[in-house]
C-alpha cells in the first residue's frame, strides 16, 4: 500500500523484509531489509513498492511533548537527530534484532496497557532514540539514493519548486524548464511523491508562510508575497484549506503557545 504523509510528529521506520522506494524531502531513497529511517516532524515522505512489493515494516510515531516530561536532555537529543531533517541507516544482524525487540516491547506494552505502560514506553523510546543517535555518530553516513532516472528527474524537479516557490510558477513552465510534457510531469510527480504538483507547490508555500507568521512586523500581504501567494484572498484560501484556521487566526495562536 502507498502512503504518503507530512506531520508534526517525528517518525521511526525499519523495513524487516521486502524492498520500498522512499521518498524523502527531495530524494527517493531505495531501501531494503534492516534498513532505519529517521524522519524529522514536519518533513514529507511517502512509500512505493519496489522490486520486492511484499514487506513488513515497524513504524513509531511521537511528537516532542511525550518525552519532554523526562528532562532537558531529550530536547538536545531530538534536535541532533533533526540537524539533517532525516536520515537512513543500514543495521547489522544483531542491530536489526535489538530494534526488532524494542518495538515488539512496544507494541505489548501498548496492547496490554498495564500499570506504568506510558513510563515503560517513554523509557523504550529513549533507549531507541539513544541507539540512532550513537549509530549515527559512529558510523559514516551511506546514501542510499535510488539510481532510476525517473526518481532522479522528480527529485530535482522537487529541488527546483523548493528553491522557485516564491516565484509564479506553473505546471507549463516547470515542464518546460526540465524538457519533458505536462502529462508526464503530472502523472510521474504523483506517482512518486504522493502529491500533485499543485498541492506540493501550496503545501512549500504554506510551511513558509507559517514561518514568516512568526514575526508580527510582516503584514499578511508581505507575507503572502514572500511566500509566493498571488494575491492575499488565495493565501487565505490555501491556509485554510491545509492548517484549518486563518493566517491571522494561527499567529494569534503562537502567543498563546
Amino acid at each position: 500500500m502507498n502512503q504518503k504523509h507530512v506531520h508534526e510528529k517525528y517518525e521511526i521506520y525499519y523495513l524487516a523484509s521486502g524492498e520500498r522506494y522512499y521518498f524523502i524531502k527531495d530524494s527517493v531513497f531505495r531501501i531494503k531489509k534492516g534498513h532505519l529511517v529517521f524522519i524529522n516532524q514536519g518533513v514529507m515522505h511517502k512509500t512505493t513498492d519496489a522490486d520486492l512489493p511484499d514487506h513488513r515494516r515497524m513504524l513509531v510515531y511521537f511528537e516532542k511533548r511525550f518525552l519532554e516530561t523526562l528532562n532537558g536532555s531529550v530536547g538536545l537529543l531530538l534536535d541532533f537527530l533533526a540537524q539533517k531533517n532525516y536520515c537512513v541507516m543500514e543495521l547489522s544482524i544483531k542491530e536489526q534484532n535489538y530494534v526488532e525487540n524494542v518495538y515488539q516491547e512496544m507494541n505489548e506494552e501498548i496492547l496490554k496497557k498495564e500499570v506504568g505502560f506510558e513510563v515503560s514506553l517513554q523509557g523504550l523510546l529513549m533507549k531507541f532514540l539513544v541507539f540512532i543517535a550513537r549509530h549515527l555518530e559512529e558510523h559514516n553516513e551511506r546514501k542510499y539514493f535510488s539510481n532510476c532516472p525517473k526518481h532522479e528527474k522528480i527529485a530535482d524537479v522537487v529541488k527546483f519548486i523548493d528553491s522557485h516557490y516564491s516565484e509564479q510558477l506553473s505546471i507549463g513552465e516547470i515542464a518546460e524548464h526540465f524538457y519533458i510534457s505536462q502529462y508526464y510531469l503530472c502523472r510521474t510527480f504523483k506517482e512518486i511523491t504522493g502529491y500533485t504538483l499543485v498541492q506540493y507547490i501550496n503545501s512549500v508555500r504554506v510551511k513558509e508562510a507559517q514561518r514568516l507568521l512568526v514575526n508580527d512586523e510582516l503584514k499578511m500581504i508581505q507575507v503572502a508575497e514572500k511566500a509566493g501567494f498571488g494575491s492575499v484572498a488565495q493565501f487565505n484560501r490555501v491556509f485554510r484549506e491545509l492548517i484549518g484556521s486563518s493566517p491571522l487566526s494561527y499567529r494569534k495562536s503562537l502567543k498563546t503557545k
